[in-house]
């Protein structure tokens, strides 16, 4: 798995010069260059560069851009939201209020996602602890398997 290095923006990049090529920009974001090809391939990522090749290459610029990109679809925003997010931007400061509003839903989206992850873990936590018990006890019957048929109920107390 790819250790992702991506930052926090501390300011916004004017840079567009093109110096990155596909493979420095997946090195530097931790995303595959299959991620990073299929987002601008589908114009989420404005105003990147080719060289006489026809390759890709990236500036400060575009990376602010596919920062953000991954950040919205990693939330679950849509393609097509995302795309209009983009097209908002490229409209002005006029779309600011449309443009929050994406964000502040996709934060209300993803607190949402957290809420249901935490419980999703409570969940392993407790499976966890039932395994370690049964393991240590060395128990070879899991009363809590539906497949076990008539399971010998021994210390039923501290194994739920």
């Amino acid at each position: 798995m790819r250790k992702n290095t991506q930052t926090l923006p501390s300011s916004p990049s004017y840079n567009k010069e093109p110096q990155y090529t596909v493979k420095q920009v997946a090195e530097l974001t931790g995303l595959s260059v299959y991620t990073i090809r299929y987002y601008e391939n589908t114009g989420l990522i404005p105003e990147v560069d080719r060289n006489g090749n026809n390759a890709r290459l990236f500036s400060d610029h575009n990376l602010n851009w596919l920062r953000l990109v991954h950040c919205l679809r990693m939330t679950g925003l849509s393609i097509e939201g995302v795309r209009r997010y983009i097209e908002l931007c490229q409209e002005g400061d006029s779309t600011i209020p449309e443009r929050a509003q994406i964000i502040f839903q996709q934060e209300k989206n993803l607190r949402e996602q957290l809420r249901m992850l935490k419980k999703q873990m409570e969940i392993l936590k407790y499976k966890k602890q039932y395994y370690q018990e049964l393991l240590e006890a060395h128990t070879k019957t899991d009363i809590w398997n539906p497949f076990t048929q008539n399971p010998k109920i021994e210390n039923k107390s501290s194994l739920n």
